[in-house]
C-alpha cells in the first residue's frame, strides 16, 4: 500500500464533506479548484470561530444562582460572636499592678495613669481620637518588650465581665463556652471562633469549636430560631472597672463573623448599659458555593480566590485564609508596621515586625490612622480621582469563591422582671444573638460558559462547515498513522 492510495481512499471514504470532489478523475480543474477553496475557507473559519470559542471560556465570567432558599440551618456554622469591653484595662488591677507602687510620687503616678489609658485606646479605626487623650498630657515610656503582657495583666477576664451564659437555653459556666480573642481594639472574648486563643493542652469537650477527628476545628451549629435559641449573655456593667476620669459610656462592643475569620471590628455593634433593656442581635444566613466549573480558573488571575482555610489553628495571623477580613486585618498590621516599625500590643510579635507599639509610636499610629482605612485601586479605575484617596494600603485582597455571610439587626426590647429580682442587676448588659429564620439560603457560583458548551461550540462548528465529528478525528489521526508506518518502511527498505 503506498502514501498516495492511502489518501485517496480517506478522501473518497472519509466523513469530512468535499474532499472526494478533489480527486475524482472525470472533475474539471476549476471545480476542483473552487472545492480546495471551499474546504481553505471552512477551515479557516473553523479556526476562528474555534479561536473565539476558546477565548469565550478562557475568560468566561461567572454567574450566582439561588440552589435552595430554604437551606437547613444544620449544615451552616453558627456565627461567632466576639464582646469586646469598652474600657480595655481594669482600673483596681491598674491600682494593684502599677499604680500603687508609687504613692508619694504624684507626677510619675500621673504619667503611668495617661499612658495606660492611651495604650487602652488604641484600636482600629479609631486612633486619630488618642490625640485628644494625650494632649498635652505627661507620659511616661513602658519598656516595649513588656507591654503586651501588661495589658493581658490589666484587661478584663471572663469573671470580671460575664455574670452568665447560656447555649440554646441552658446555663454554661462562662469559662467553659468563651475563648481569649486578639482584635484590632484589644483583648476580648469569643464565642464559637476558630481565630481565638487556644492553649496547647486545650483538649475541652464543650468550649467551641472542637476538634475533630482529623484535627480540624469544628464550630457549633444550630437549629433553631428565635428568641433564646442561640447565645445569651449577661454581663457586667463594669462601672467601677473603669478610670474614675473616664467619661465614656459603660458597655462592650460586639461582633458577630464567620467562624473562621478574625473579627471586623469596624462592624461592631455598641451595647451600653442600659436600665431594662435587653439587646438582641437577629442573624440571617446566605451561603454561596463554588460549583466544580471554578476548578478550572487560574488561581493568579480569578476573580475570586478558591481556596478554603481548613486547620488546627486559625489564631495566627499569618495562617492562609481565604477570608477577606482577615486579609484586610493582615495588611493593616503590615502597613503599620510598614510605617510605624512596630506592631500593636494586641497582636502576637511574629517574625520580621519588629517590637509593639509604645507611647512613643503613638504620633505615627495617629498619622497613619486614615491609610489603614483605604486600601488601592486600579489607577484606571473610574471615580477614584487622586485627589479622593491620598493615603491608601497597598493590599491584595480577592474575595472567595465560596463563603458564608451574616447579616445582622440590632433591636432592643424592655426586661421582664420578677418581684424579688436584685434592683442592682437592672444596669447590667443582657445580650442574646439568635438566628432569625429556621433556614438559609444557599447560592452557588459557577462559569457563565462551561466546558460542555465548549464542547458543544467545537462539535457544532466543526460539524456545520466540514461535517466532522469526534470519529472524523480519529480516522485522520488514523491515516496518519498508517502513512507514518508506510514512510517507515519505505525508509527501511531504501538503507537495507
Amino acid at each position: 500500500m503506498t502514501l498516495k492510495s492511502i489518501w485517496i481512499d480517506y478522501c473518497e471514504n472519509g466523513s469530512i464533506h468535499g474532499l472526494r470532489h478533489i480527486i475524482q478523475k472525470d472533475e474539471k480543474p476549476l471545480m476542483r479548484f473552487i472545492w480546495v477553496l471551499l474546504l481553505i475557507v471552512a477551515s479557516i473559519a473553523i479556526v476562528v470561530l474555534v479561536s473565539a470559542s476558546w477565548e469565550k471560556y478562557s475568560y468566561s465570567s461567572m454567574e450566582i444562582t439561588v440552589d435552595d432558599p430554604r437551606y437547613p440551618l444544620t449544615k451552616i456554622d453558627f456565627p461567632a460572636v466576639t464582646i469586646c469591653p469598652i474600657s480595655k484595662i481594669v482600673y483596681p488591677k491598674a491600682l494593684d499592678l502599677v499604680l500603687n507602687k508609687y504613692p508619694n510620687d504624684s507626677d510619675l503616678r500621673t504619667r503611668w495613669t495617661n499612658s495606660l489609658q492611651a495604650l487602652g485606646r488604641i484600636k482600629f479605626p479609631h486612633n486619630t481620637n488618642l490625640y485628644y487623650v494625650l494632649q498635652n498630657l505627661p507620659t511616661i515610656k513602658i519598656p516595649l518588650n513588656e507591654i503586651s503582657d501588661l495589658m493581658i495583666k490589666l484587661a478584663p477576664s471572663i469573671e470580671d465581665i460575664f455574670q452568665k451564659c447560656f447555649w440554646r437555653g441552658i446555663s454554661y459556666k462562662c469559662k467553659d463556652i468563651l475563648r481569649f480573642q486578639r482584635t484590632e481594639e484589644g483583648f476580648c472574648y469569643s464565642f464559637n471562633s476558630q481565630t481565638a486563643e487556644r492553649s496547647i493542652n486545650d483538649e475541652s469537650k464543650i468550649n467551641p469549636p472542637f476538634i475533630g477527628s482529623d484535627g480540624i476545628l469544628i464550630p457549633l451549629r444550630n437549629n433553631a430560631a428565635g428568641k433564646e435559641t442561640g447565645l445569651k449573655l449577661i454581663m457586667s456593667n463594669m462601672s467601677n472597672k473603669f478610670f474614675p476620669n473616664d467619661d465614656r459610656r459603660r458597655g462592650y462592643n460586639v461582633m458577630v463573623h464567620t467562624p473562621d475569620s478574625f473579627p471586623d471590628v469596624a462592624t461592631a455593634y455598641k451595647v451600653h448599659a442600659i436600665r431594662d433593656r435587653i439587646s438582641l442581635i437577629s442573624v440571617s444566613v446566605a451561603q454561596v458555593e463554588a460549583d466544580e466549573s471554578l476548578d478550572r480558573l487560574d488561581s493568579e488571575n480569578s476573580q475570586c480566590y478558591l481556596y478554603k482555610a481548613k486547620a488546627k489553628n486559625l489564631s495566627s495571623l499569618l495562617h492562609k485564609s481565604s477570608n477577606e477580613d482577615t486579609c484586610y486585618i493582615k495588611c493593616r498590621m503590615r502597613a503599620i508596621h510598614k510605617a510605624c516599625n512596630c506592631t500593636q500590643y494586641f497582636f502576637k510579635l511574629y517574625k520580621g515586625l519588629g517590637s509593639h507599639c509604645g507611647i512613643e509610636h503613638i504620633p505615627c499610629l495617629i498619622a497613619n490612622d486614615i491609610l489603614q482605612r483605604n486600601s488601592q485601586v486600579s489607577e484606571d479605575e473610574p471615580g477614584f480621582p487622586k485627589w479622593s484617596m491620598p493615603f491608601a494600603m497597598n493590599c491584595s485582597c480577592r474575595p472567595p469563591c465560596s463563603f458564608m455571610t451574616y447579616t445582622t439587626e440590632l433591636r432592643y426590647e424592655n426586661r421582664q422582671f420578677v418581684n424579688n429580682e436584685q434592683s442592682s442587676s437592672r444596669y447590667d448588659v443582657y445580650l442574646e444573638v439568635n438566628y432569625r429564620e429556621l433556614y438559609a439560603t444557599s447560592y452557588r457560583r459557577s462559569m457563565r460558559y462551561t466546558t460542555q458548551d465548549l464542547l458543544v461550540s467545537f462539535g457544532g462548528v466543526a460539524s456545520l462547515f466540514l461535517g466532522c465529528s469526534l470519529v472524523s478525528i480519529v480516522e485522520i489521526l488514523y491515516v496518519i498513522y498508517k502513512s507514518f508506518l508506510v514512510i517507515v518502511q519505505i525508509l527501511y527498505n531504501k538503507y537495507n
